[in-house]
Parts: C-alpha cells; sequence; structure tokens
C-alpha cells in the first residue's frame, strides 16, 4: 500500500499580490527594490536617447560601449571613437563620484540612494535645460556635453548599485537578470517575479524614451528621466528619515 505525503493547504500558498509585495518591499531591503526599479526605467530612457540622439554611444552599458570604441579604432565606418572614449571616461569618473557620496551617507543605503539622485539631478537639470532650448537639432558640441554628463550621472548609478547589493536590480546590467530568470524555476518566486519587473521596467524606459524622442522631441525624453530621479529622489528622502533594519549596509 502506498502512502501518500502530507497533502499541502491550498491557502498556504501565496498569493500574487502577497508575491508581488515581497518583489519590490521585502525584509532584507525594505523599499530599494521598488525605487530601483524607477532607475531602471531611467536606464531604458537613458540609453534610448544615446542611441537615438546622441551618435549612437552608450552612456550606461559600458559593454557595449566598449565595442562601440573597438569598431572606430578598427576603421569601422559609422562608429565615433571621441563620443565613445569620452562617455567612457565620463563614467569612471561617475563611479568614483557615486563611490564617495556612498561612502559618506552615514551607513544608511536609503540615504546613499537620496544623495546619489542629487548628484543625478544635479547633472540631469542642465543637460535638460540645453536640449529643450536647442531643439531636436543638436550641435556637436551639445551632444558631446550631453553625452559626458549623462555617461557620469550612469556611472554613479552603478557605483550605488554596488553598495546597496539589493539582488537582482543591477538596473542597467541586465545580462545576469535575464539569465537567472530563464535558468532558475520556482512557483510564485519573488526572486523571479523581481526579475521580471526588472526586465519590464528597462524595456518600458526604452519604449517610453524612444516614443518620446520620436513624437516630442529629445529634451521631452530627458525630462521624462529629470521626472523620475525627482521622484526617486524624493521617496528615498522619505524613507531614509528614520532607521531601519535593512538601511544597513550589506
Amino acid at each position: 500500500m502506498t502512502q501518500r505525503g502530507p497533502s499541502r493547504d491550498p491557502d498556504d500558498e501565496p498569493t500574487f499580490g502577497r508575491t508581488l509585495h515581497d518583489a519590490v518591499v521585502d525584509e532584507r531591503d525594505g523599499p530599494l527594490p521598488a525605487l530601483l526599479l524607477g532607475l531602471t526605467v531611467l536606464a531604458g530612457v537613458v540609453d534610448a536617447t544615446s542611441i537615438l540622439a546622441l551618435d549612437h554611444v552608450f552612456v550606461a552599458a559600458m559593454t557595449g560601449n566598449l565595442v562601440i570604441l573597438g569598431l572606430g579604432l578598427s576603421g569601422a565606418d559609422g562608429f565615433s571613437v571621441t563620443s565613445s572614449a569620452l562617455a567612457l571616461a565620463a563614467f569612471v569618473v561617475g563611479v568614483l563620484a557615486g563611490a564617495v557620496i556612498c561612502r559618506h551617507a552615514g551607513g544608511h543605503r536609503g540615504r546613499a540612494l537620496r544623495n546619489t539622485t542629487i548628484y543625478k539631478a544635479v547633472l540631469a537639470v542642465p543637460v535638460t535645460i540645453t536640449a529643450l532650448a536647442v531643439g531636436d537639432d543638436l550641435p556637436p558640441g551639445v551632444r558631446t556635453t550631453i553625452t559626458v554628463l549623462l555617461a557620469a550621472s550612469m556611472g554613479g548609478q552603478l557605483a550605488l548599485i554596488r553598495h546597496l547589493k539589493v539582488p537582482d536590480l543591477l538596473t542597467v546590467v541586465l545580462t545576469l537578470t535575464m539569465t537567472g530568470l530563464l535558468a532558475e524555476r520556482g512557483h510564485r518566486d519573488p526572486a523571479r517575479l523581481r526579475r521580471v519587473l526588472a526586465l519590464l521596467a528597462f524595456a518600458a524606459g526604452v519604449v517610453v524614451g524612444g516614443l518620446l524622442i520620436r513624437l516630442v522631441s529629445i529634451g521631452a525624453a530627458l525630462a521624462f528621466g529629470l521626472l523620475v530621479i525627482v521622484v526617486v529622489g524624493l521617496s528615498s528622502h522619505l524613507v531614509s528619515r528614520t532607521p531601519a533594519s535593512w538601511s544597513s549596509p550589506r
């Protein structure tokens, strides 16, 4: 006679709402996953803007930028060595600046996020104003300036991501996120859902950025990115005013 194992109570199965909540707000990282999804949308907008309007240069995904730089150095047509090199150099400066900002956040991950958004806003405001004032026909010098400032901003963001250590939310580098989603299985797993949300957030940012550039203007896309920075910054300020278990460095 075959013995059956204990049956699973359907009531013990987590609902989708509970899984969604745990994917964006959990005990380990508090509200940080939800806020980083906002920065993932921003990364999509910035990549769409840089590819469509800034000499086809990446300002967030440095792996792609290194490919473009290498092709330019090889003599292939249509690839700007100068723009790619400047973007890479500005990204490095941004990483160094972001690391300093995070170290001076008083050991509170929420304040590190808030302070980094302030840094990003300081760079994004002149970029947005310039693009809105000049229009879509950006002179080479303006394109270079915007490229440098956006790359420095994204470098600071990547330094923040390394400091926060929130699983599956790298905001820009999504290859590992996609690999984890495809390679691992889990029924109503918050981690799996978080990976899906990260990919959707980035894709949504790319689509919105592309539509704004095509149908409105480059300045409109950059203004939307600035809005995302402001919303994330204000939200992180609210959650960083008091100490919490999730705020400690990991």
